[in-house]
């Protein structure tokens, strides 16, 4: 406890207590904080503060001067909100509102519901009537933000938490969700300064040095990255994504105590399958690096078996989904469409799939003078989007069949103006979102003269690579063994469509012949990308630029094959994939 309070632990409980039963919620809300800062795990504050939630949120609606549900309703709805079932919240919720209509703390959190269900556009609706009702509700703005920035809508999202914190200078969440969406939008410089607001308003803020260490990630400081991940851990000791965050930045040598730490909390009782999803990972990590792959792959299964547990996903949907594509984008589409979009030859697609060598090849490329690397993009999905927008009645790709040449040309446009906000100044600029190979056929006639570089890489490595990694962006097909091989043929069967339709559009580059011969197949990839030669190119690993993605930290090391051919030490555990891929 701290030391101006002369009191133990004991004692703040039992004052937090009677503080309640006065009415004193602010103070036994502080001092059941203060016994959880020293304390995490002490099961009466955290119970405490579980049951007092409900009541600080009554008070808090007295003090807005709003009419809202009663104790007992507040309750059951926190209960269910604790409990993540956010279905049940969200019709709660609605219910209630047609009954307390203005209820501030009932449109928060249903905005809060929606937004955990992914249904961001209702969720903006709710904090933006919530606003509308009170102006200066702070909490409001940057839950909206949150939402937006969800919709990549990162610079609107900037603005709500921005109003967020001129209501409310001290609030220290707004500056930490503000500090991603600046990191997001590449503005490093601000997102620093916002972590760092973050922390000053809220010195035992985990969330916030975990956020800060990502940023130190991307711009290849990786020491510090690591002294702010531990930093996290010191604060909040069962950080569990603080530990999956730290264990892709390490390279562990020795069973050392952070393993320890982990595993000892990966096996409590109390701790949630949230958690033990990013411990499995991590520790999946720790032990691969260690050479104890049975134990390994013990781990990343489990891993990968809670985060499929915790969504809905066929593979009949992204079926359709490609045999819609190949037959919209057909021979004959491209016979009609051969002097469609803009002629503007700036971006280079490097695409494929996940962990295929994307980042490899960008890194590569962004280490030549004529080159800026922009990283995974989501311009020609919003693109894509747009057009569904605008035709409301058709999806894409069936609302492509409606465009002119003008309008091809239009979005072609759109695309460079976008892309040209990354530099005005280099003659080529990267795009290297993995999943555009989606949307080759749509950049081949919005932008005819676009590079295309296909990353391939071994099935068995490629898969197992995938699955040994927890991504931020929904892959849901990665999860499974059986479904992520049969998602990997419909990919394949996909490039190989392009291939059939749109020949001589695409350049296919081997990781396996890039990490064998590293200067003559970098020489071949400049020559198509129409590039003088560069040695810098080779030494790609110098090259000072941030890097936002799943291995970030191994293109800052010099070309190497460790991963080449790693699925032979888990070919027994991985036959269900294998079955899948037919291999």
């Amino acid at each position: 406890m701290p030391k101006s309070q002369h009191l133990s632990i004991d004692q703040a409980i039992d004052l937090a207590q009677r503080k309640v039963n006065q009415g004193n919620f602010p103070k036994a809300l502080e001092l059941y904080k203060a016994v959880l800062q020293h304390q995490p795990n002490h099961h009466l504050a955290k119970e405490g503060l579980r049951k007092l939630q409900g009541k600080v949120m009554e008070d808090q609606s007295s003090q807005l001067n709003q009419i809202n549900p009663s104790h007992d309703q507040l309750n059951t709805l926190i209960s269910l909100y604790n409990s993540n079932q956010m279905v049940k919240v969200e019709r709660a919720c609605k219910e209630l509102l047609q009954r307390y209509p203005t209820s501030l703390i009932i449109l928060n959190v249903l905005g809060n519901a929606l937004q955990w269900q992914g249904k961001l556009q209702e969720a903006v609706q709710s904090y933006t009537k919530a606003i509308q009702l009170k102006p200066d509700y702070a909490e409001a703005y940057s839950n909206r933000g949150l939402a937006l920035q969800s919709q990549n809508k990162l610079q609107e999202a900037v603005q709500s938490y921005t109003k967020a914190i001129q209501l409310k200078p001290d609030y220290a969440e707004a500056y930490n969700n503000r500090g991603l969406a600046f990191k997001y939008l590449r503005q490093f410089d601000e997102s620093l300064k916002d972590y760092q607001q973050a922390i000053k308003f809220k010195q035992r803020y985990g969330e916030a040095y975990c956020n800060l260490a990502g940023l130190f990630v991307e711009m290849g400081q990786i020491k510090e990255a690591i002294a702010k991940f531990k930093k996290a851990i010191s604060l909040k000791p069962d950080y569990a994504e603080a530990y999956y965050y730290l264990s892709t930045i390490t390279k562990y040598d020795e069973y050392d105590e952070t393993i320890r730490d982990m595993e000892s909390l990966y096996d409590r009782e109390d701790t949630s399958s949230k958690q033990r999803e990013h411990l499995a990972f991590a520790l999946g990590k720790a032990f691969e690096d260690l050479d104890e792959h049975n134990k390994s792959f013990e781990y990343i299964l489990e891993g990968n078996r809670l985060k499929r547990a915790t969504y809905h996903y066929k593979i009949a949907r992204d079926v359709k989904r490609f045999n819609k594509l190949k037959e919209v984008f057909s021979s004959s589409f491209f016979s009609s469409h051969t002097k469609t979009g803009n002629s503007d030859e700036t971006p280079i697609f490097i695409l494929g799939m996940p962990r295929s060598g994307t980042t490899l090849v960008e890194q590569i490329l962004a280490s030549h003078s004529q080159v800026f690397g922009a990283g995974e993009l989501n311009d020609l999905l919003r693109i894509a989007t747009s057009i569904h927008a605008e035709k409301a009645d058709k999806k894409f790709p069936d609302c492509i069949l409606d465009l002119n040449e003008e309008a091809l040309e239009t979005l072609g446009v759109s695309y460079i103006e976008r892309l040209r906000k990354h530099s005005d100044s280099k003659r080529f600029i990267t795009d290297k979102m993995p999943h555009n190979f989606w949307f080759i056929g749509l950049i081949k006639i919005i932008l005819p003269e676009a590079k295309v570089v296909h990353c391939i890489r071994d099935p068995r490595d490629n898969c197992l690579s995938i699955f040994k990694n927890s991504f931020v962006r929904a892959n849901y097909y990665a999860y499974d063994l059986k479904e992520l091989g049969q998602y990997y043929n419909l990919y394949l069967d996909m490039m190989d469509h392009w291939g059939k339709t749109i020949p001589d559009f695409i350049y296919d580059l081997s990781y396996e012949a890039m990490v064998s011969n590293q200067e003559e197949e970098t020489r071949k990839l400049l020559t198509y990308c129409q590039l003088p030669w560069e040695a810098s190119c080779l030494s790609f690993h110098k090259t000072e630029r941030s890097v936002a993605t799943a291995s970030s930290t191994q293109v800052r090391r010099p070309i190497y094959n460790d991963s080449v051919s790693l699925w032979k030490k888990y070919e027994r555990q991985l036959e269900p994939l294998c079955n899948a891929l037919g291999q």
